[in-house]
C-alpha cells in the first residue's frame, strides 16, 4: 500500500517538496510500522544515535541559513518504539518549522514559555499521525480482530480492548500507551447507540 493511500492529503502536504516522495513510499500487506527513518532521508534530516539527557533532540537552522542542518539526535538506550516516536516528533519540529534546538521532555515544566509548550503539543500531534494514521490505525485493529477471533459486530469489554492495543501497538512499532491515546483521540471504540 503507497502511503498516499495510508495519509491524508492534508497531511501529506505538510511536507512541502518532500510530499511526492514520501507519498511514494510503500508498505507491505499486514506490515503496520511507517518508517520513519526513511522519512527523515527522504527529508535530507540526519539521524544520530547516542547517549543524550533528553529522549532526544532536533536541530533545524532554518532555510535562510548558509549552512542548512537538520539533524535527530535520539538516544540509544531507550526502546525502539520511543526511538521511534521520538524521531517522529522531532521531524514534527523540523517539518512544521521550529527553528533552533527542541529537545523532547518527559516532564512538560521543563517548557518554560508558552510558544515552546506549543510547539511540543504540535509536534506531539504531528508524531501520533505520523506513526499512527487512523486508515493504519483501523487496519491494524481488524487485523488484530481477526487474529483473536473476535467479531467487529460484537461488545468489547475492557479486557477486549486491551488484548487489542497490546497487539496492535506491538505491529505498529508504538508503545501501548501511546496507540491506548490515539484510538481514544480517534474515538475508535465510542458506542454510537
Amino acid at each position: 500500500m503507497l502511503y498516499n493511500e495510508i495519509f491524508t492529503d492534508e497531511f501529506l502536504n505538510k511536507f512541502g517538496k518532500y510530499e511526492g516522495e514520501i507519498s511514494k513510499l510503500t508498505l507491505d500487506e499486514d506490515v503496520f510500522e511507517i518508517d520513519v527513518k526513511a522519512i527523515a532521508e527522504i527529508c535530507d534530516i540526519l539521524i544520530e544515535y547516542s547517549c543524550v539527557d533528553s529522549s532526544g533532540f532536533s536541530i533545524n537552522n532554518g532555510t535562510n541559513s548558509e549552512n542548512i542542518k537538520k539533524e535527530i539526535s535520539v538516544n540509544q538506550f531507550e526502546p525502539e518504539y520511543r526511538q521511534r516516536f521520538t524521531i517522529a516528533h522531532e521531524l514534527g519540529h523540523i517539518i512544521l518549522g521550529h527553528e533552533g534546538i527542541s529537545y523532547r521532555f518527559s516532564d512538560k515544566s521543563n517548557y518554560k514559555n508558552t510558544i515552546d509548550r506549543m510547539n511540543e503539543i504540535s509536534a506531539n500531534k504531528f508524531a501520533a499521525e505520523l506513526i499512527m494514521p487512523e486508515n493504519l490505525v483501523k487496519k491494524v485493529l481488524l487485523h488484530s480482530i481477526n487474529e483473536l477471533n473476535y467479531s467487529i459486530h460484537q461488545k468489547f469489554d475492557e479486557n477486549d480492548i486491551n488484548q487489542l492495543i497490546d497487539i496492535s501497538a506491538n505491529k505498529m512499532g508504538v508503545s501501548t500507551q501511546a496507540f491506548g491515546y490515539r484510538i481514544k483521540n480517534l474515538g475508535v471504540f465510542i458506542d454510537e447507540n
